[in-house]
């Protein structure tokens, strides 16, 4: 099996505006949510499966990575998304 090496967010700019791109591409899709914690840790726990999948086929089939890629963008867009939403309700 492969192993990578964390690169220690080095192209945030690039991750940032994927994220972002991300962001307008959900909230086109499925309007500005308001839905319950449980109900985003549900979407984020799809997006961690899509992401599971993406990687299986990758190593052991013909995946590939530009489809891990977009399955790790879209579940930080929904991680980062739960995070913006309770920011305010902690006390640095």
């Amino acid at each position: 099996m492969n192993r990578y090496i964390d690169r220690g967010l080095e192209d945030d700019k690039w991750i940032l505006a994927n994220i972002q791109n991300e962001n307008e591409n959900q909230v086109e899709k499925w309007g500005i949510q308001c839905v319950t914690a449980f109900e985003w840790l549900t979407y984020t726990t799809e997006e961690l499966g899509e992401l599971a999948q993406a990687i299986y086929e990758y190593e052991y089939r013909d995946g590939t990575a530009e489809q891990i890629v977009k399955e790790a963008i879209q579940l930080a867009t929904l991680a980062l998304k739960i995070a913006e939403i309770f920011k305010m309700r902690v006390s640095w």
